[in-house]
């Protein structure tokens, strides 16, 4: 199916599903979340994919998070999600990066880059932002991702990783454990027509400068 926009029935569904998280509420609704959430949400992926697969070849399939939470380490033991979340990976023979997005009834959140490093990858990123020249890029993309109204998220270590210096011109890339940025759209008009579609290539086209960075070093 092509996309238009993520019903509004869609999205009284998962504001109700905030006030009522019950199997009961779901079982009862549930042709409402496949028809109404699920599938628009999906052709949502599929037509964003294949606009950036121009820009970025080798994107992978998407990956839909499932609506059920898992409750085996969690207090909340509230059992659905209440908004649509996705990864699309882009493997490399670098690093695997990706494409994040979540929509739901407060808007959406569309972001990408690399999440929690393992020890290897961490200090071969290190290096790379320790290095003038790469770190002198990886800098500028930042900023011009920042100029786009897109927020980075580093998830820093308290303390200077050794061995660099705590004067360090780019200490809090150093301290960095995640390399991503991001971007959160409140809830408008837009939700429910192709915009939504328009946004949320535009915010992945800017992670692509980014990806090919982590990607190469």
């Amino acid at each position: 199916m092509g996309f238009s926009g993520m019903p509004d029935e869609g999205l009284a569904f998962l504001e109700d599903l905030e006030e009522r998280n019950t199997k009961e509420f779901f079982d009862a609704h549930k042709q409402v979340f496949l028809q109404q959430v699920q599938a628009p949400f999906a052709a949502l992926l599929d037509a964003a994919c294949g606009r950036l697969r121009r820009s970025v070849p080798g994107l992978g399939r998407p990956k839909v998070f499932r609506i059920y939470r898992d409750l085996r380490f969690s207090k909340d033991r509230t059992p659905y999600n209440t908004s649509m979340r996705a990864w699309v990976a882009h493997p490399s023979e670098g690093v695997e990066t990706g494409y994040y997005v979540d929509v739901g009834p407060g808007g959406m959140y569309a972001g990408g880059g690399r999440y929690h490093w393992e020890r290897p990858e961490l200090e071969r990123l290190r290096a790379a932002v320790a290095d003038p020249e790469a770190g002198d890029e990886l800098a500028r993309i930042l900023r011009r991702a920042t100029r786009k109204g897109m927020e980075p998220w580093l998830d820093p270590l308290q303390r200077m990783p050794r061995p660099y210096p705590a004067d360090h011109p780019r200490a809090e890339l150093l301290r960095a454990r995640s390399l991503t940025v991001g971007r959160r759209r409140q809830r408008g008009p837009w939700l429910l027509t192709g915009e939504l579609l328009d946004h949320l290539v535009e915010d992945w086209r800017s992670l692509v400068p980014l990806n090919r960075w982590l990607e190469r070093v």
